[in-house]
């Protein structure tokens, strides 16, 4: 309607980037302690990542195993600030088109497909980078890297669809333009 924009506040896509990548560790965690997935060494603590990002500004982007990589100072901070402003990220990029551009919610399929197409980054950038091979395939067992990656994105698109549709997060979702300091709406 003419005069009626609607913005996507800042605030809906940090509370569902930072839910959806929650909703990973969460499923990463129950799979680890329950058993359901035994990674042995190569579990992937957040120290390793932020091994890995600590490691780029020095120049060293590829590594022949990221365990044998000395430390870098406050690692595992740098590790969680990674992972989750790379969740927030991606979640943005799916939200945003959503939200601003076509006014409509996600949709359960698109949430999954996002998830696991979200694999990407991790088979063939990540795993590489740390001296696992592309999909891990220089592991004794790429398989259980592999799937486990794999459902960490899929829990990854759950939780994008499922707090990106959460009734409370509506009123954040689609906001209309009524601020005196903005000045009228234009569409």
């Amino acid at each position: 309607m003419k005069g009626d924009a609607y913005f996507s506040p800042i605030g809906y896509f940090l509370i569902v980037g930072l839910l959806a990548t929650i909703t990973m560790d969460i499923t990463a965690l129950a799979m680890v302690k329950t058993g359901i997935v035994q990674l042995g060494p190569y579990r992937l603590f957040p120290e390793i990542l932020g091994r890995w990002v600590g490691s780029i500004p020095a120049g060293t982007f590829v590594h022949s195993t990221i365990f044998s990589t000395a430390p870098v100072p406050h690692e595992k901070v740098i590790g969680i600030v990674s992972h989750y402003l790379i969740g927030l990220t991606l979640s943005s990029l799916l939200l945003f088109p959503h939200v601003r551009i076509w006014h409509r919610r996600i949709m359960f399929r698109t949430a999954l497909l996002f998830g696991i197409a979200s694999c990407v980054f991790p088979y063939f950038l990540m795993f590489p980078s740390m001296g696992f091979g592309i999909l891990a395939l220089k592991l004794p067992h790429p398989a259980t890297l592999i799937l486990f990656s794999a459902w960490n994105h899929l829990a990854f698109g759950l939780g994008i669809f499922l707090w990106s549709n959460l009734k409370s997060f509506s009123g954040l979702r689609r906001t209309k333009l009524r601020h005196e300091n903005l000045g009228p709406a234009v569409s």
